[in-house]
């Protein structure tokens, strides 16, 4: 066991080089989630690279958002299997960082999505490799990569997060490479989901005949306020964040549209909140006006959970014996795909990838040598996992 630890972490030092040429073949894949085919060339240069380690692969299609793919090695074990998570999608627009947008520099590597999270990718296939190199055959490895996370699955109308449920449900533990923080593990996120509320008035002229109209701005300007005042830090954020409708100062609003983005800590906080907006939906202020709510994104909230508190003390113990560093662990209120495979009972441990700074920014930087470390620590954590989890 000892002399296989040691040899995983001496392989990994050996293919830094490597590990470095992947991450830059990926960065410079640019792949913002908005460019489908982008997303799909991402995902069709790791199936060949993957499938050239022998692995089974299988990529998800959608019509309009980029893929899901689906790699794991051979055959059923007798030992429930470990599902590593991330996304190949981004949300630069192409060229925002210049001809040349991968560059490593004073330890730090920039480019687009280096931090969040293509260094993570590399992390999840490198740790796999480190693995097979030393014939780890306890149980079966998948990796999970989405390409439409960073619009809340959006483009995929909901089936990129439905599929890691799916994919995740029976695993013995799920580790998401998620952009990370130094020795700190993500237990808890916040949820969110979009909504967006479309109002039906009646048009007619606002000097001649005023009362046979009925305003659909009106309307959802009183629900706007209704539903911002529900806001609670502590429980339920409620935000307003886009509002569109009218034709005219003259002219009573016969359409309205507006959005609702919400944020809660629990999944039971998301269901009260969805049934308080489909309920306002049903009150009318204004007579003659009726109002119809969909949900455009979601993310369930990762509630944390003493299975995944039992396998952070697993990770925290690999962190000490490669490190000599402690690891604590930490809530935020941002959303990711660990809370899909939370959902389905799965112990799950978040921000796994590399460290860095400036996600989503032009600032967009990460910390080389994390690729290395974070990579030996998440390969030393799946060898040893006991066997009961």
């Amino acid at each position: 066991m000892e002399n296989d630890i040691i040899d995983m972490t001496n392989y990994l030092d050996e293919n830094l080089d490597a590990m470095l040429d992947l991450y830059r073949n990926l960065v410079e894949i640019e792949s913002p989630s908005s460019d489908r085919s982008r997303v799909e060339e991402v995902a069709s240069y790791l199936d060949k690279y993957l499938g050239a380690l022998g692995l089974e692969n299988e990529i998800f299609h959608f019509d309009e958002a980029g893929p899901t793919l689906y790699s794991q090695t051979e055959g059923k074990r007798k030992l429930g299997d470990i599902a590593i998570i991330g996304h190949m999608d981004t949300v630069h627009p192409i060229g925002a960082f210049g001809e040349n947008p991968f560059k490593v520099q004073n330890g730090k590597v920039s480019g687009p999505g280096v931090y969040d999270m293509k260094g993570g990718l590399v992390i999840a296939i490198f740790a796999l490799k480190a693995l097979m190199h030393v014939g780890y055959s306890k149980r079966r490895i998948k990796l999970i990569f989405s390409g439409d996370e960073e619009v809340a699955h959006l483009y995929s109308k909901g089936e990129g997060g439905r599929l890691f449920e799916t994919l995740c449900k029976g695993s013995s533990a799920c580790f998401n490479c998620e952009s990370g923080n130094r020795n700190k593990i993500v237990l808890e996120r916040k949820g969110g989901a979009i909504f967006s509320i479309k109002v039906h008035g009646k048009a007619a002229h606002a000097g001649k005949e005023p009362e046979k109209g009925a305003s659909a701005i009106y309307q959802a300007a009183r629900m706007i306020v209704e539903i911002e005042s529900r806001s609670d830090k502590d429980r339920v954020l409620y935000n307003c964040g886009t509002i569109k409708g009218g034709s005219g100062a003259n002219v009573i609003p016969s359409e309205a549209e507006f959005s609702v983005g919400i944020r809660y800590n629990t999944n039971k906080q998301y269901e009260e909140a969805e049934e308080f907006l489909k309920g306002l939906c049903n009150d009318t202020f204004v007579k003659g006006t009726s109002s119809e709510i969909e949900r455009i994104g979601f993310y369930p909230s990762l509630e944390k959970s003493s299975k995944s508190q039992k396998l952070f003390e697993e990770y925290r113990k690999a962190s000490l014996k490669i490190l000599n560093e402690d690891v604590e662990a930490i809530k935020v209120g941002g959303c990711s795909d660990s809370a899909f495979s939370s959902l389905v009972g799965v112990p799950t441990l978040c921000s796994c990838g590399v460290y860095g700074s400036g996600a989503h920014t032009l600032d967009e930087e990460a910390d080389v040598e994390s690729l290395f470390t974070q990579c030996k620590i998440l390969a030393t954590t799946i060898y040893l996992l006991a066997d009961e989890f």
